[in-house]
């Protein structure tokens, strides 16, 4: 299996088997269309990213068109773009400095019917990008970004796709019935209501994630470690809940902690994910019309 590397600040990765990357500069946008199989990921960046930063997104675009394996319907939007399958806009600005507001991520027009995402938006002040690239983590924030752009936690609830219960409460659950086998094995259980969901932080981190105090470095934590964060079968199982086509064959190895193994390692707050703070600005999406589908 391919495996995505972080070394000492310089991005590298195995290039996935069949995944095509084509780069056009349209005046000072720039368009990164990124094919593993037949899901297409096109990331426009709309300025204030270095080279590196870049990169970054590019390679957590082919991640996660390693795990989602089919198209989705293109559709035409209101200005005539067509969209096949999901475009991000992405983009680095002033806003407030280190350690302030740290931008905006998340789907912002989904298909009619599926609920799934069209365009969706990456938008980071760039101080603190910075201090996430110095600090080595800014390739699994913007792997981790990008699920919450295709629906990790910002389209769970009710509103949208209806997978999770116990908003709010002390135990919430994501319901979708792949996820919930996938957490069952990791567990060696029988059955489950469902895959415990964060129960503590701020808006950007409760009930959009899995919970740290059980799934320790699985990325889609509210928390980045150090050392490895693998993407789950679970993780991967959560998407095809949301109607996408999944490969689990791209899931990392991972092993849910013995409570004596997470005794030993209590989470660090400095390590909390720093794009899914209450300072990270959600997107409220709309559903494009049926009219829109080609």
């Amino acid at each position: 299996m391919n495996k995505l590397r972080l070394i000492t600040g310089v991005f590298s990765f195995i290039p996935f088997t069949h995944v095509k990357v084509c780069l056009n500069v349209i005046g000072t946008d720039v368009l990164l269309r990124t094919s593993y199989m037949s899901f297409t990921i096109q990331i426009r960046f709309l300025g204030g990213l270095t080279p590196t930063q870049q990169t970054v997104f590019e390679v957590a675009a082919n991640r996660w068109a390693q795990i989602i394996t089919e198209n989705l319907p293109p559709v035409r939007l209101d200005n005539g773009e067509i969209i096949d399958d999901v475009r991000i806009d992405a983009q680095g600005a002033t806003i407030d400095g280190d350690a302030g507001i740290l931008g905006q991520a998340g789907p912002t027009q989904l298909r009619s019917g599926s609920l799934l995402p069209a365009t969706g938006m990456m938008r980071f002040d760039s101080a603190d990008l910075a201090r996430l690239e110095i600090d080595g983590s800014l390739l699994n924030v913007i792997i981790h970004e990008m699920a919450h752009v295709l629906g990790f936690g910002t389209l769970w609830s009710p509103q949208f796709l209806n997978l999770i219960t116990g908003e709010g409460s002390d135990n919430p659950l994501f319901i979708g019935e792949n996820a919930k086998r996938e957490y069952t094995q990791l567990i060696g259980g029988d059955t489950t209501e469902g895959v415990p969901v964060a129960n503590t932080g701020g808006p950007g981190t409760r009930d959009g994630h899995w919970r740290e105090s059980i799934f320790d470095n699985e990325l889609m934590t509210g928390f980045i470690n150090s050392g490895e964060n693998p993407v789950s079968r679970m993780s991967i199982a959560s998407f095809e809940d949301m109607g996408y086509s999944v490969s689990y064959e791209a899931a990392d190895e991972f092993v849910v902690p013995s409570t004596d193994q997470f005794a030993l390692r209590q989470p660090n707050l400095n390590l909390v994910c720093s794009m899914c703070s209450s300072k990270i600005l959600r997107c409220d999406p709309i559903v494009l019309p049926e009219s829109a589908f080609l």
